[in-house]
């Protein structure tokens, strides 16, 4: 056993004995027997969370059981809300994901953009962003996003003749981490980290709802990325050797040869995305929610075969499932149990007066959870106190959660963001970590400013109270 997990033991057991002590002990004030049991339960599982001795949605499950099993609350409190429209939400949407990169139809038209795109740094630059930006909302998994762009990525690099680890060659490997971490979180469809949020806000939100919401900071965003890739990123004449910029043409006709004409399973699945878009965006309007559009759109997907049998155990990201379950299970008991309101009061000094001034109270967040991160403490151990702390504050929940997952995806160090880690190795060695520093540094900055400007509109919109 190496030293720094015999440590975390050792801090766990004392953390474990602490709370049986108070599991044990007379009822804070506001707090009953039950409540405090529920309490120590609660703060056990923040420990476990920062400790990270077993995944968190192994920690969660054992939460949740010790709940039961000391009755804090019974088996639909606990484990009801797997069957919610939150994780029905989720599954329909990881199914139709996997049902669409099977299909190829994603690959295809990242394909057709960069094929029609003007063949140099900028022209390519502009529509490989964008083709990422239009993927990226159909697939929760950055990982499956990397699978499909970093390749092409690469393609469209070496054929410009930018040499690795050069600034625009890394330009295009950016892109993608951008577009599949920070762009996704504006959509409710467009990054696994939403999913969990969506754990903490028991009341749901529609796909509209979260992009809606979100529009401002994807706007500002993707404004300053992209204003940041051209300048930043723009080549100089060492960045280069051997360029053929016909090669792109010829790379992308060659890829689009190999897979043949748009028939069958992947015409197929370009129409249940246009179909499953249109639901998405309409399907309020005629009383159909997001999750019957999207296990519509997976079950689609299904009987044409582009969802396969075995990737039921492969591709519906099973642990982030559980781990809602659970987080929503643990919700419903805060409330329940008095615990929310009894923490709430507490912390009513200091977080009454930073709700009437939001905009230092979102900065603060951002600037915590950026802070969190150097510690490797995950945005969910953030969600799960902050959600508790401002659960009786007139601050809508898709602010706070939506603040603390997109400043929880900070790769300004190579042990921050295992994501970007993984679309590293994507590269062949092509792109390192130190290459990105000024990717992750500018993310920072860009990240407080979109905040910062959303701040208004939110206020326009009623979020902040």
């Amino acid at each position: 056993m190496d030293k720094k997990r015999a440590i975390k033991l050792v801090v766990l057991c004392v953390a474990t004995l602490a709370c049986v002590a108070l599991a044990l002990a007379s009822p804070f004030e506001g707090l009953d027997a039950n409540g405090m049991h529920f309490l120590a339960i609660f703060i056990w599982w923040i420990v476990m969370m920062v400790l990270e001795l077993v995944p968190t949605h192994i920690s969660s499950l054992i939460a949740c059981t010790l709940c039961l099993l000391f009755g804090t609350g019974d088996t639909a409190q606990v484990f009801g809300q797997f069957g919610s429209s939150t994780v029905l939400l989720l599954l329909g949407a990881f199914g139709l994901a996997a049902g669409l990169s099977n299909s190829g139809i994603l690959k295809r038209i990242a394909l057709l953009m960069v094929k029609y795109a003007p063949k140099n740094y900028v022209g390519q630059m502009i529509v490989f962003e964008l083709a990422n930006t239009l993927i990226t909302p159909w697939v929760p998994a950055a990982a499956a996003k990397q699978a499909i762009m970093v390749p092409i990525a690469n393609d469209i690099a070496d054929q410009l003749g930018f040499k690795p680890h050069t600034r625009p060659y890394t330009g295009f490997f950016s892109i993608i981490v951008i577009a599949s971490l920070i762009f996704g979180s504006c959509f409710l469809t467009g990054n696994g980290s939403v999913a969990i949020a969506l754990g903490f806000m028991p009341d749901g939100i529609t796909w509209t709802g979260w992009a809606g919401n979100a529009i401002v900071y994807f706007i500002v965003s993707l404004v300053l990325f992209t204003v940041f890739f051209i300048f930043w990123h723009r080549p100089k004449t060492a960045d280069s050797k051997d360029a053929n910029p016909g090669a792109i043409l010829d790379s992308c006709n060659r890829q689009l040869a190999e897979m043949g004409a748009l028939r069958g399973k992947e015409l197929f699945a370009l129409i249940v995305l246009l179909v499953a878009i249109v639901g998405f965006v309409a399907g309020s309007n005629f009383g159909i929610p997001s999750h019957a559009v999207a296990l519509t759109a997976w079950l689609l997907l299904c009987v044409s075969g582009s969802f396969k049998p075995q990737d039921f155990s492969t591709r519906l990201m099973w642990p982030i499932v559980i781990m809602i379950g659970c987080i929503l299970g643990m919700v419903t008991l805060l409330s329940t149990t008095g615990v929310a309101a009894w923490i709430a009061k507490l912390c009513a000094p200091v977080i009454i007066p930073l709700t009437q001034q939001p905009l230092l109270l979102v900065l603060l967040l951002a600037i915590l959870m950026i802070g969190l991160r150097f510690a490797m403490v995950s945005a969910t151990v953030m969600m799960a106190l902050v959600s508790t702390m401002l659960a009786g504050t007139a601050i809508d929940p898709f602010v706070y959660l939506f603040v603390i997952t997109v400043s929880g995806m900070s790769f300004l160090l190579y042990y921050q963001n295992p994501t970007v880690i993984g679309a590293l190795g994507m590269t062949g060695g092509k792109v390192e970590q130190k290459d990105i520093y000024a990717t992750g540094a500018a993310f920072i900055v860009i990240n407080l400013i979109a905040i910062a400007v959303s701040v208004p509109y939110w206020q326009m919109l009623g979020l902040l109270g």
